[in-house]
């Protein structure tokens, strides 16, 4: 004869058979509220700590998570070094859609003679006025004449060192050239208009040398500069000749996207450089045998 089943055993079998999943059930709530307690403010695993007070560990700010939020390029100062002769002018500094640190300017020679070997110098200080780094601009130019401009730029990527930067001193290294140049070639920009509906900006001119002297080396650069006067976009023309005979005239065209990589911009100046093709004397040799 079998034995009948009462409520009781049925409960406890019912409750055995559901005691897993109710345990299983109470570990993840527990992992959960762990994890939430580990994260909690305060304790980024992204921040390195130091103690400021015996040796200790400091917070090290950094450009990653919600770091980068807090850089504003705007209370960066620009600091313009003193050179005789040149002078360090519209200057600009801001980040573009990469997010990456662009800081634009011109250097104007304001002498009565030519330079050559021209450098633009920058040095980055943080708070506390120290150098964190310098970097060295090349002149893309051999010359620069008597009231020319040369714009310059430099593109900082390394987003980390953004934060520490303070003050920028922007400077300009060059050596005096005690010769005048016989070819002039002279810019005109004849027109300008929009084409792809309003998409490019295009710029139509020519270059003509009304100098004694054949010119070599030809260089056309266009800055634009915003409405407070500072150089916010640099282009370099394309030349079809970089030589040009004296009276020589050439037509060039420039185009320009206006897309969301370009700054806005209220106007443009054109600044051309060359050198002189000087002519090498003759060199005959007499044999001993004619």
């Amino acid at each position: 004869m079998s034995e009948k089943t009462t409520s009781a055993d049925t409960y406890r079998f019912r409750s055995n058979k559901f005691l897993p999943h109710i345990i299983i059930i109470i570990l993840i709530i527990t992992l959960w509220l762990l994890a939430l307690s580990a994260c909690g403010p305060g304790e980024d695993s992204d921040r390195k700590v130091d103690s400021a007070e015996g040796g200790g560990e400091v917070e090290e700010e950094t450009l990653y998570g919600e770091d980068l939020y807090l850089f504003d390029y705007e209370k960066i100062a620009l600091e313009k070094t003193g050179s005789i002769g040149i002078e360090i002018k519209n200057c600009n500094i801001y980040t573009d859609i990469y997010e990456d640190l662009i800081i634009l300017g011109e250097i104007e020679n304001i002498s009565t003679v030519n330079k050559t070997d021209i450098e633009v110098t920058l040095d980055f200080y943080n708070k506390d006025n120290e150098v964190i780094m310098s970097e060295t601009i090349p002149s893309p130019v051999n010359y620069l004449n008597v009231g020319s401009r040369l714009p310059f730029y430099y593109y900082l990527y390394e987003r980390e060192k953004f934060i520490e930067i303070n003050k920028i001193k922007i400077g300009a290294d060059y050596k005096d050239y005690n010769r005048g140049f016989k070819g002039n070639p002279v810019v005109e920009g004849e027109k300008y208009y929009y084409s792809g509906e309003g998409n490019s900006l295009v710029i139509e001119g020519s270059i003509i040398n009304i100098g004694e002297n054949k010119i070599k080396n030809l260089e056309l650069f266009c800055t634009f500069y915003n409405d407070k006067e500072q150089v916010v976009f640099i282009k370099n023309c394309y030349l079809l000749r970089e030589e040009m005979i004296p009276g020589e005239e050439q037509r060039f065209t420039l185009e320009v996207m206006l897309d969301e990589y370009l700054p806005g911009f209220t106007h443009y100046r054109f600044e051309v450089f060359f050198e002189d093709e000087i002519k090498a004397a003759a060199l005959f040799i007499t044999s001993p045998y004619i």
